[in-house]
């Protein structure tokens, strides 16, 4: 767990990118595979968070809870064309629902780490 204080939060919520700013609304949201911008005065750190819940309280206090963060610059932009890929064809030769949607879950992690590195 990491606290920090910052100026403002953007997170890949399902509904949209959300702007998290001090005195925002209570707000539970779940994030989509994407980034996640941490702005610190003029520093800006970005994460890419797989999955999970952002929840913000009225006290300027928002929790993130992640099932997987990795700062974006630490990411092999290699590894992930790779998985695209691998995970592309595992998708188009499923024969069973199951193997397709863990394919599909591979397809849409690896094509959202993409953006997060070309984007």
């Amino acid at each position: 767990m990491q606290i920090l204080l910052v100026d403002m939060v953007i997170v890949p919520a399902t509904t949209g990118q959300m702007g998290v700013l001090p005195g925002h609304v209570a707000t539970i949201a779940e994030l989509k595979p994407g980034v996640l911008s941490v702005h610190e005065g003029n520093d800006v750190t970005k994460y890419f968070v797989s999955s999970g819940f952002a929840f913000i309280h009225g006290n300027s206090v928002a929790d993130i809870v992640a099932v997987e963060a990795v700062p974006v610059d630490r990411i092999d932009v290699n590894l992930v064309q790779k998985g695209l890929q691998d995970f592309t064809q595992k998708l188009n030769s499923a024969s069973t629902d199951l193997e397709k949607a863990e394919a599909q879950i591979g397809v849409d992690v690896h094509s959202a780490l993409n953006s997060a590195l070309t984007g």
